[in-house]
């Protein structure tokens, strides 16, 4: 029977009986799988309490025989990110972004690009030199562009004008649309969200740059609210499923005060 090996992040994980473990891995090679650890919380041997929330593992694990689950096998740590899960604020941002890509990503479909954009995310989030605001609306940009699902924010979606054109400097974003719309169109009678022409450049600029010059951007209160309250509904609407972990962000951000 052959065996996989592969870098992985801890995407979710829950108890299976007395002593065994289930995985939701999104792996470098393979995409999102689901796995069983067997004997995984007393095994200090093979496990060592390693397969913990959003940790960068090495790990190897097989097909089982009939329709079960994968065995893992083996687990390295490559990346210890108890930073994050040691700040509540910082858990909520990351728990938002893997229940993202559970819920949207194929199961074993390669996604390099999402992997090495998650580890990104994850790895600036632990350093704690970038604001989590601003790196969760880096990762939801590139997330929606990867999936083809980036929002039209350069043009007005019906009549085609470029915002550059246009004299306004507040728009209406029609989420069935999926972009803009200006002042001289008609706008929607629901599913819509206002944002300004300034966050409108923000958000372009960091969804076309790349990922170190895209974290150079710095959005003022205003802005920031009106991106991260346009990408929190654009997202789920598009993914078609309100991620259960984005309430609990929003509770978290509230008590803490988070508006960077």
């Amino acid at each position: 029977m052959s065996h996989l090996s592969t870098s992985a992040i801890v995407l979710r994980r829950r108890a299976y009986g007395d002593f065994d473990l289930i995985l939701t891995v999104l792996t470098k090679d393979h995409g999102v799988s689901t796995m069983i650890a067997k004997a995984a919380k007393k095994s200090t041997k093979r496990f060592g309490g390693i397969l913990e929330h959003f940790d960068g593992l090495g790990i190897v694990y097989r097909q089982s025989r009939g329709k079960g689950l994968p065995i893992l096998e083996e687990a390295t740590l490559e990346r210890n990110f108890g930073v994050v899960r040691s700040d509540v604020l910082k858990t909520a941002y990351a728990s938002y972004w893997s229940e993202l890509v559970v819920l949207w990503l194929e199961a074993d479909e390669p996604r390099q690009d999402i992997y090495d954009l998650l580890a990104f995310v994850l790895e600036a989030l632990s350093c704690g030199k970038v604001p989590p605001a601003i790196l969760s609306l880096l990762f939801q940009m590139r997330f929606i562009g990867y999936e083809g699902l980036r929002p039209v924010l350069e043009r007005c979606t019906c009549c085609q004008k470029e915002i550059e054109q246009l004299a306004q400097n507040e728009f209406c974003i029609d989420l069935r649309q999926g972009g803009i719309v200006c002042n001289q169109c008609p706008g929607p009678d629901n599913h819509h969200v206002a944002i300004g022409k300034g966050t409108l450049k923000q958000l372009i600029w960091m969804a076309r740059e790349d990922l170190g010059k895209a974290l150079r951007v710095r959005f003022a209160p205003h802005s920031m609210a009106e991106a991260t309250a346009f990408l929190e509904a654009f997202v789920p609407y598009h993914i078609g499923r309100v991620p259960k972990s984005l309430a609990f962000l929003r509770q978290i951000r509230m008590t803490s005060n988070d508006d960077s």
